[in-house]
């Protein structure tokens, strides 16, 4: 299911087929509800992605952040302003105005008239500027950064629900759902967010030097990754795995290093007993019987290493009794490695 593969028993959309219907493991019931959830996930996290859409990218090279309001991200600029007409600044400039009636000062006139004219500079100013300061609060504003790891995860995530939702589909529609794999559907979406934002930590960390604040990325190149991520999450894991190995894989070449304790062991030898007459075809069965070099002997007589054919659970080599020793009844089968250390013994009768 992970791949969204189309069964090859799919029923073409408007016929019926009772040995269909009888083989979903799923109600009419619960298709409805996972078509209603599946629709419901995908427009929310189309949703989320549109809310957090910031309105501009900020300058190259510097830390920005955005006033934090659903479906309105924008950036901070230098001059956080909002427009206003000019009678406007005038009312409010003039309504700071605070005249006191002063019978003793001869040129109270005076001051209120240059007081006045004070504060119409001052609006006079605000028009030629065009804005007036807002005063925004700290906790209000995001992070560039935040935006962009936001952003990924939903996208990772739309990424998957478009995946299982055409999983879902196909595997309804060929009547090979099976219950097993609820969880799964649950599951993989949230999985498909979390490896968007590694593979975006990845992207980052190869693409950009530590000391850029981020600006300089493609926001849409960066959408469409953590996207595709999520619609094809087995491809991006294996993608992630060779960066891995790439980066941490090792080469010792040593020539004294010490070798692995593999250890060997011999569950059964086939036949138990041997016929002095005809060639025995031996089969020995075990673990790791090609990780070091063997000596198979019996009764002393050694078994030419190219008519012996190892593999890793298996050892095949054909013996025949040789004619002084046919009037014997026993026979020890030894097992010893390169450094004549005993793997295994058994005495073999006829």
């Amino acid at each position: 299911m992970d791949n969204a593969p189309v069964p090859s028993n799919t029923t073409e959309p408007g016929t019926t087929s009772a040995e269909t219907v009888a083989s979903n493991e799923i109600s009419t019931r619960g298709k409805i509800t996972a078509g209603v959830l599946l629709i419901a996930s995908i427009i929310a996290a189309a949703t989320i992605v549109v809310a957090f859409w910031p309105d501009k990218l900020p300058p190259a090279g510097k830390l920005a952040r955005y006033r934090y309001k659903a479906f309105n991200i924008t950036l901070l600029d230098s001059c956080q302003c909002k427009s206003s007409s000019y009678e406007d600044l005038i009312k409010k400039t003039a309504g700071k105005v605070v005249f006191k009636k002063d019978s003793t000062n001869k040129d109270s006139d005076k001051v209120k008239v240059a007081t006045l004219k004070l504060f119409l500079q001052k609006a006079d100013s605000l028009k030629k500027n065009g804005c007036e300061k807002v005063k925004i609060d700290f906790n209000d504003t995001i992070d560039f950064n935040t935006i962009i790891l936001i952003l990924v995860a939903s996208a990772g995530f739309l990424g998957n629900m478009i995946h299982i939702t055409t999983s879902f589909t196909a595997f309804i529609g060929s009547g090979q759902f099976k219950r097993s794999w609820v969880l799964w559907y649950f599951v993989k979406p949230f999985t498909a967010a979390a490896l968007a934002m590694i593979m975006y930590f990845v992207f980052r960390a190869g693409f950009l030097s530590s000391a850029d604040p981020g600006n300089n990325l493609n926001i849409y190149g960066v959408m469409s990754m953590a996207a595709f991520v999520g619609l094809f999450t087995d491809a991006a894991t294996e993608k992630l795995k060779e960066v891995f190995k790439t980066l941490f894989s090792t080469k010792d070449d040593r020539p004294d290093k010490m070798k692995p304790d593999v250890k060997i062991s011999v569950s059964s030898v086939k036949p138990e007993k041997i016929s002095v007459t005809t060639p025995n075809n031996f089969i020995i069965a075990g673990e790791n019987l090609d990780k070091r070099k063997l000596v198979i002997s019996i009764n002393k007589v050694v078994i030419p290493a190219g008519d012996i054919v190892i593999a890793d659970k298996l050892i095949h080599f054909t013996f025949t009794v040789p004619a002084d020793q046919i009037q014997l009844t026993t026979f020890t089968l030894l097992i010893v490695d390169d450094a004549n250390i005993e793997v295994f013994k058994k005495d073999l009768g006829v």
